[in-house]
């Protein structure tokens, strides 16, 4: 009985040592852009103009703080440190958490910001990352609020956040103007 009982106990913790070794680890559903008009995991369109926040820059930026810009070509453009970048929806949703989606209430507006987006972004595809720079000076100096607040301002003539063209260092969360945009997702 007490042999049994030994045996017991070692089987017991063997099986407990290997279940805490081996049990299955939680992971991530991969995002997959199954359907490339959609937003990764969700029902929602992507469509130009959109802009995604996250409360959390790159782990380059340092900064708090980020808002991505969806382009005529369904990519999200956003500057970082190391300059203007574009990337596929899924991508930017794999290198950032805790994105929030808005749209533009008027879908001609998205358009054409996302029209001048794409103007700014070839004629500086290099531009140098400052946040000191004054909003409404179009030259190769961006960061990421900048950079969406122009192609709101000068593409289609609306002011988010009703920010002055001297403001320097605006957090993207002062572009959420819910006279232009409205939440489509919060936290995905």
């Amino acid at each position: 009985m007490k042999f049994s009982r030994s045996l017991m106990i070692l089987i017991s913790t063997l099986l407990g040592v290997a279940v805490f070794f081996f049990k299955p680890r939680k992971a991530r559903a991969p995002i997959v852009d199954s359907e490339k008009s959609l937003y990764p995991g969700t029902s929602i369109s992507i469509q130009p103009g959109d802009l995604l926040f996250t409360p959390i820059g790159k782990s380059e930026s340092k900064f708090v703080g980020h808002v991505g810009i969806v382009n005529l070509k369904h990519k999200v453009v956003h500057s970082i440190p190391a300059g203007i970048v574009e990337d596929q929806v899924s991508d930017y949703f794999r290198k950032f958490r805790s994105i929030s989606i808005f749209s533009p209430k008027v879908p001609i507006v998205g358009r054409n910001a996302a029209g001048y987006l794409e103007d700014l972004t070839e004629k500086y595809p290099r531009a140098d990352y400052r946040i000191l720079t004054p909003l409404g000076s179009v030259n190769h100096e961006q960061y990421c609020t900048k950079i969406v607040w122009q192609a709101y301002q000068f593409g289609a003539g609306v002011n988010l956040g009703h920010l002055r063209d001297q403001a320097r260092a605006i957090h993207p969360e002062f572009l959420k103007d819910h006279r232009h945009l409205e939440r489509k997702a919060t936290k995905l």
